[in-house]
């Protein structure tokens, strides 16, 4: 009887050494394949090869134009957050900006992606130019993306 709890306590040690550094898990996430004792290990993405697209630093709700025209404002992306330290920041664009322009194209509508994407397709250390309504005027800000 001895022998028998002796086991199965060391069974119960080794499935919670298992289930703490998430052996079981590791095995068939990875979709790890053991047959004939070889390991076929399907590729894990590394962190170099994340794709880094440029970001300036904000959030951002859009104002289409009968948002706009009811409230006396732009239309374009309004700015609800700067994060601190950013790019966004670095260049004085400020909460309640509404960027109207990125290099020309207008931002207009209510695709939310819309300043995300048109950056995002760019590439680090291009130079671009924002419009930004600030105050009734338009203000131009001229920032490199990193």
């Amino acid at each position: 009887m001895k022998k028998l709890l002796l086991v199965l306590f060391g069974i119960i040690v080794i499935i919670a050494i298992i289930q703490k550094f998430g052996l079981l898990t590791y095995f068939f996430n990875n979709k790890k394949l053991i047959l004939n004792n070889q390991i076929s290990i399907t590729p894990i993405v590394t962190i170099s090869q994340i794709i880094n697209r440029p970001i300036i630093g904000i959030h951002y709700k859009m104002i289409d134009k009968q948002m706009a025209g009811q409230n006396g404002l732009a239309e374009g992306a309004y700015v609800t957050q700067v994060i601190k330290g950013s790019l966004a920041e670095k260049t004085d664009i400020r909460e309640e900006d509404i960027i109207t322009e990125i290099d020309g194209r207008i931002i207009a509508g209510l695709d939310g992606q819309s300043v995300y994407n048109l950056i995002s397709t760019l590439k680090s250390g291009t130079k671009i130019n924002l419009k930004i309504w600030r105050n009734k005027e338009i203000k131009n800000i001229f920032i490199t993306l990193d």
